[in-house]
């Protein structure tokens, strides 16, 4: 019995914090973008971006997470138009969930040195999808897919100041609170409103050798049942090479009605090859109080275009 409630709690935490949340996993700070179109204006230039990331859970169960985005950059005009397409399945309960969004990036010069991107996006979800193989009695397929078959779209909005040594950002998401309910349906069930906040810091440790940035992250997300809220802390720290080589780490908290513990740890390299990019991400699962924790492998590409200036690679942004 104790066995069919932790796997009835897991099925609600992955559904609603999937349709809540609109989480990402984040394994390198290149991926911030996909859920805060503002860090399109880490550099100055357009872009277009493959990551692929791959699960394996305490559970033994897999999901993936694969992401087409990028963004193109309108020197003359000052702003940028962004884009994602996202796709995330969580094979073993047969959900799955695709999403796109369109952003508008504006850059706004403060001085020569320092600079906002405020931002607003569009965004579409078509959300989970619930396979009849999963429970043999309809009662709690009907309780989750009650709210899972309708699609809608939300709006996303916020902004990212970025100096030569400092960063800060936010974004406000499901600015309408959709609807997640038919019109008709007796106990109406929307969005609720979510924040990223994050701070960051970088420098150079040994002149023209070494950099160091450090960015500090609270994703607040409240459930659409107000009762719960799936909040979580992380930082991230970065060390880059002149040579265009970066290696990092980060730590992930719950900060959440379930736990306030650790959630888990991950490493991440990558490479610059002029125009092109090539990282490789890890991510370990250090809690024993949640279920649905997952091991991430993954993998990011980028092709950078209409490069303004000369890439500076002890430079975060």
């Amino acid at each position: 019995m104790k066995n069919v409630i932790e796997y009835f709690i897991t099925i609600f935490i992955i559904s609603s914090g999937l349709l809540q949340s609109q989480t990402y996993n984040h394994l390198s700070l290149n991926d911030f973008e996909i859920s805060n179109p503002a860090y399109i204006g880490i550099k100055d230039y357009s872009h277009i971006s493959l990551s692929s990331k791959q699960s394996f859970d305490l559970q033994n169960k897999s999901s993936n997470n694969t992401s087409l985005y990028g963004s193109y950059f309108f020197e003359n005009l000052n702003f940028f138009i962004g884009y994602s397409l996202n796709s995330f399945s969580f094979s073993d309960l047969g959900t799955s969930q695709y999403n796109a969004s369109l952003s508008y990036v504006y850059k706004l010069n403060l001085n020569d040195e320092s600079f906002i991107y405020p931002f607003i996006s569009g965004n579409i979800y078509i959300p989970n999808k619930f396979s009849n193989l999963i429970f043999e009695s309809p009662e709690p397929l009907y309780m989750l897919n009650s709210f899972q078959d309708k699609s809608y779209i939300d709006l996303n909005a916020g902004l990212m100041f970025k100096s030569t040594y400092y960063l800060m950002s936010f974004s406000l998401n499901n600015l309408l609170k959709a609807k997640l309910t038919e019109e008709d349906a007796t106990n109406s069930l929307r969005l609720n409103r979510t924040l990223d906040l994050n701070l960051g810091y970088q420098n150079n440790i040994i002149r023209n050798t070494l950099g160091f940035a450090f960015l500090a992250s609270y994703f607040y997300r409240p459930s659409s049942y107000n009762e719960f809220n799936f909040s979580e802390i992380r930082f991230d720290q970065v060390f880059l090479l002149a040579s265009g080589l970066e290696i990092g780490g980060f730590q992930e908290f719950y900060s959440n009605s379930f736990s306030k513990k650790i959630k888990s740890i991950g490493f991440n390299a990558k490479i610059n090859l002029n125009q092109f990019e090539i990282g490789v991400n890890y991510k370990n699962s250090k809690s024993k109080e949640i279920s649905n924790t997952e091991n991430y492998l993954g993998i990011n590409l980028r092709f950078k275009f209409n490069l303004t200036k000369i890439e500076n690679y002890l430079n975060k942004w």
